[in-house]
């Protein structure tokens, strides 16, 4: 862990750096997701499986019932880069469901607009505002410290940085993509490859 010191009056005091000061460290592959619990009336919910579709929380892990996962951050304060990163979402949901996946994607709106990006774009995917950012910083791809206004030009909200994981039944991360600085999309391939891997 980093070590920060503090000086006062001539002595030195060596103190551990709070974990919460940490830069983003997104899930690596063969790393475990995280326990987080959901609130479910903060998602719109297309794709549950059966034993969650009447409960009012559960926990991440529990969308693995039916097989893997793909989980991907969003904003609308994105522009242009949301937008297409929305579109590959879309075209790949149906591949990955024909192997057995769900998606999530985890947004950075008020569950009140979730509804017309829903409209909008035409998402057939679960859909969750992430309330402060918090399941984003679990899985590494937010931290206040390393905000993402900081670094891109024409973002000013405290939003994640793109991230795209897929997640295994055995809770085990079998892809990460994360683009800092905006310059790649996730390739639509790679999410498909990661799937058809899980599932043999």
């Amino acid at each position: 862990m980093k070590s920060i010191v503090k000086i006062i009056g001539e002595d030195y005091f060596l103190s551990a750096l709070p974990k919460s000061y940490r830069k983003i460290e997104p899930l690596a592959v063969r790393g475990l997701l995280p326990t987080c619990r959901i609130n479910c009336e903060l998602g719109v919910w297309q794709q549950l499986p059966s034993g969650l579709e009447n409960a009012g929380t559960f926990y991440l892990h529990q969308l693995l019932q039916d097989g893997p996962l793909v989980i991907s951050t969003y904003s609308p304060d994105w522009n242009e880069y949301g937008r297409e990163h929305l579109e590959i979402l879309n075209k790949v949901f149906a591949s990955v469901h024909k192997l057995g996946a769900n998606l999530l994607l985890l947004t950075t709106e008020y569950f009140k607009n979730i509804v017309y990006s829903i409209q909008e774009f035409d998402i057939p995917y679960n859909i969750l505002q992430d309330s402060e950012n918090r399941i984003s910083e679990a899985l590494g791809v937010y931290s206040q410290y390393e905000p993402v206004w900081d670094r891109i030009a024409g973002i000013t909200e405290d939003v994640p940085f793109p991230a795209t994981f897929v997640i295994g039944t055995d809770r085990k991360v079998l892809y990460s993509f994360v683009s800092k600085d905006f310059e790649y999309l996730v390739p639509a391939k790679e999410i498909e490859k990661a799937v058809l891997f899980a599932g043999k």
